[in-house]
């Protein structure tokens, strides 16, 4: 019985993080600039991972989506208890991109890349750091949460 409802509640929320993926509208997301400030980064942490924050930041934004492009050499990435917001990170192939860190869960989570040295970094809920990442020439590369990898906060780079 305890599956079950473990169950459902897991297939209530992914229902939720789906709609809430599905609000967000083109014209803001062009909006992103890397001049975003720390407090709209606060605003954007009182969202939480819910979906139910406005989509008034850029942070919020970038949350909603599922996949990102790097612009300007550059990319939000929120950390949400066991997920990361946006999931796959497409850039130019063999690029650099700076990818800023916002935790906005409850638990501290952690950015790494094997195969990539300089992309490791733990943040603290309510904290945010800042990691360089290179976009794979082919394919695709995985980054997670090293303490919830298991639970399946894992993401990806690719060349767009």
């Amino acid at each position: 019985m305890k599956k079950i409802m473990a169950m459902m509640a897991l297939m209530a929320f992914a229902g939720l993080a789906l709609a809430a993926c599905g609000g967000s509208s083109s014209s803001s997301d062009t909006s992103s600039s890397p001049s975003g400030s720390s407090s709209s980064s606060k605003s954007a942490s009182s969202g939480g991972g819910s979906g139910s924050g406005s989509s008034s930041s850029t942070e919020t934004t970038a949350a909603s989506s599922s996949s990102s492009s790097a612009r300007e050499g550059e990319i939000k990435v929120n950390m949400i208890d066991d997920a990361f917001q946006p999931k796959v990170i497409t850039g130019k192939a063999g690029s650099t991109v700076k990818v800023e860190l916002k935790n906005t869960g409850a638990r501290e989570h952690n950015f790494k890349i094997d195969s990539q040295k300089q992309a490791d970094a733990d943040v603290e809920p309510g904290e945010d750091a800042t990691v360089s990442v290179k976009i794979p020439s082919s394919g695709t590369v995985q980054f997670y949460c090293e303490y919830h990898k298991g639970l399946g906060m894992v993401g990806t780079l690719k060349a767009s």
